[in-house]
């Protein structure tokens, strides 16, 4: 054999042997790794459940603290939920162990907020990071009156800052019957100009224009609030008048009630009978007796002497509007307390408005654009002729029963 297949051979047998030895080193080395790994899953896996009873120890220490300070149905509401959840875990350790972590649906409250005593729940105050509040549209607020003086007069309107209109007076009616040849009866009257000015009611408001995007409904609550408010001040000139600038309510242009009653033992339905009478003696029919609610009421209470109401059933209980002697009886708090206003409302008096109840916003007012606020103005101009005020018989009930008994 040659020198060169002699040395070949020998290679070849050294290299088999290397390879047995690298393979070897290999599966060794193979065999400790997996021995470390085994260790190491043991130990993470031991310490895992280490920390997982530690972890249980504490949610059941927790458990018999809530359950010894605010009942066991609330504990039940949130720990005991948490114990549920770690228990039926699968493979609990592999998923603390993961990058995601374990996961588990705790609900957020206040502490300090468990009722005292006997309750088992928790109060309101704890829900407040856990439902939602159900917000109802709109701005709740108090109401205010249903029907307006405006109501019972005819309506116009005007262009002009003044309503004009010519008036009969000093009438004197001498139409008799004429002798043939003798002169008829003389008649005499005159005419004077009267004037309804224009005057206007109004109200005013600033808000913030953080106040305007945040609050929801506030330029709808505004939009009806404000004209509301201006119709109950309307309600009050009408009736009543107003001395600056100057404008002659109803009240104030209408004829006193003259106590016309031969019996000094007189009740309201006595007075109000007599007042209506007093209308039809102008020549005018009533149409509206006005007086306060709680006047309607009284007089829904009156008593002969034998106990009995003088309403009747059907106007007590409200199956019918009260009448006295046909006409309606309305209450409204426009008219004050004890006072009573009898009248042809249809023929006594008219109602113009020049501008109708509107509200208006106002960036430029002021100094507010540097506050950043918004004028809110609401406002109304009416005239009010009161073309005939004998239509009209306005007293008080004191007044009235001074002589008799209420």
């Amino acid at each position: 054999m040659e020198i060169k297949e002699l040395l070949n051979e020998k290679l070849q047998g050294l290299g088999n042997q290397i390879d047995s030895k690298i393979e070897e080193a290999l599966e060794a080395q193979k065999a400790n790794l997996n021995n470390q790994l085994d260790n190491l899953k043991a130990n993470e896996l031991s310490h895992l459940t280490n920390s997982y009873n530690k972890l249980q120890e504490q949610v059941d220490s927790i458990e018999t603290s809530a359950k010894r300070n605010s009942g066991e149905a609330v504990a039940k509401n949130w720990v005991g939920s948490m114990i549920e959840q770690i228990k039926g875990s699968e493979d609990f350790a592999s998923q603390v162990r993961s990058n995601k972590g374990a996961q588990f649906n705790v609900p957020m409250f206040k502490t300090g907020t468990v009722l005292t005593g006997t309750s088992d729940y928790v109060d309101s105050t704890s829900s407040n990071n856990v439902v939602a509040p159900d917000y109802q549209p709109g701005i709740v607020f108090n109401p205010d009156r249903a029907e307006h003086v405006r109501q019972f007069l005819p309506q116009g309107v005007t262009t002009s800052d003044l309503v004009r209109y010519i008036e009969e007076a000093n009438f004197t009616d001498g139409t008799a019957v004429k002798v043939e040849g003798a002169d008829a009866g003389n008649t005499t009257f005159d005419l004077e100009v009267k004037e309804a000015p224009v005057r206007t009611i109004s109200a005013f408001v600033r808000v913030s224009n953080e106040m305007l995007d945040d609050v929801a409904g506030l330029s709808a609550y505004l939009g009806a609030r404000l004209p509301s408010k201006i119709r109950v001040k309307e309600d009050n000139v009408l009736l009543y008048g107003s001395n600056s600038p100057a404008l002659t309510g109803i009240t104030e242009a209408a004829s006193s009630y003259t106590d016309a009653l031969a019996d000094s033992n007189v009740n309201r339905f006595d007075v109000l009978t007599s007042a209506i009478a007093q209308v039809r003696d102008g020549e005018y029919m009533a149409n509206a007796i006005m007086v306060h609610p709680d006047d309607f009421y009284n007089l829904l209470l009156i008593k002969d002497t034998n106990g009995l109401y003088l309403m009747p059933d059907a106007f007590r209980f409200g199956a019918q509007a009260p009448r006295i002697a046909g006409v309606p009886l309305i209450a409204n708090t426009a008219i004050t307390t004890g006072d009573f206003l009898v009248g042809d409302f249809a023929m006594g008096a008219q109602l113009f408005d020049r501008q109708q109840s509107s509200i208006r916003f106002y960036e430029q007012d002021q100094d507010n654009a540097i506050k950043g606020v918004i004028t809110v103005v609401a406002s109304e101009r009416i005239a009010l002729p009161i073309y005939r005020p004998s239509a009209f018989i306005y007293g008080t009930f004191a007044a009235a029963l001074a002589n008799g008994s209420a």
